[in-house]
């Protein structure tokens, strides 16, 4: 009897010791990493025309943004959204972001003020640190908690597309900084699971993240 339990909790250490594997950030990320997926998001969603734009007209329906490397990044889809992905595919994890730029169209704040953010890269950095949370948001994905680490983006060279969601001229040129909260997952395993992020300002959001078997 006494073996017989042993094999068992060994089995059972091994099968959460997966399980931890697969849903914990990739071991190999760095902050660097992290920041350049940061700035690789922010950067593709600033450029999207609006109706293609989840903080546009396009809305949740777009809000499932590769950012390349097998990589991506459920982003600004509300309270519920659901991603499809492959069993190959990282999921970036943005608990929290806020992003700063020089354009005119880029003028509120998270208390609702009406001003402008800045023009170079000083004010726009700590226009970014302002408005993001000022602590890290909790994150769980299958109800196990994930570390999210704080990372802040170089200065970003934007040029705006045509209808873009700042209604500015298209071809227009500008700089952004963005603070955020994030994590970099290994790929999931094939079913479902949920990442569950709950902070002060939006309360509860919960991404389906849906890993199928096929191509």
């Amino acid at each position: 009897m006494k073996c017989f339990v042993r094999r068992v909790l060994i089995v059972m250490a091994a099968i959460v010791g997966i399980v931890l594997a697969q849903v914990a950030p990739a071991s190999a990320t760095t902050a660097k990493n992290l920041e350049n997926n940061l700035a690789t998001l922010w950067t593709a969603v600033l450029e999207t025309p609006s109706p293609q734009n989840p903080f546009g007209s396009g809305g949740a329906a777009f809000a499932c943004i590769n950012i390349g490397e097998d990589t991506l990044a459920p982003f600004a889809g509300g309270p519920q959204l659901s991603c499809t992905v492959t069993p190959d595919t990282k999921i970036f994890v943005v608990g929290y972001s806020w992003e700063c730029s020089s354009f005119t169209g880029d003028h509120t704040s998270n208390t609702g003020d009406d001003f402008v953010y800045g023009t170079n890269a000083g004010q726009l950095r700590q226009c970014a640190r302002n408005n993001d949370l000022q602590e890290a948001p909790t994150v769980t994905v299958r109800d196990m908690s994930v570390t999210v680490t704080e990372v802040e983006t170089s200065p970003l060279n934007i040029v705006l597309p045509a209808d873009n969601v700042f209604a500015e001229p298209a071809g227009k040129e500008g700089k952004s900084v963005a603070h955020g909260w994030v994590a970099l997952l290994n790929p999931l395993p094939v079913g479902e699971h949920q990442i569950v992020v709950e902070d002060p300002v939006h309360g509860t959001t919960v991404t389906t993240i849906v890993v199928t078997s096929g191509p």
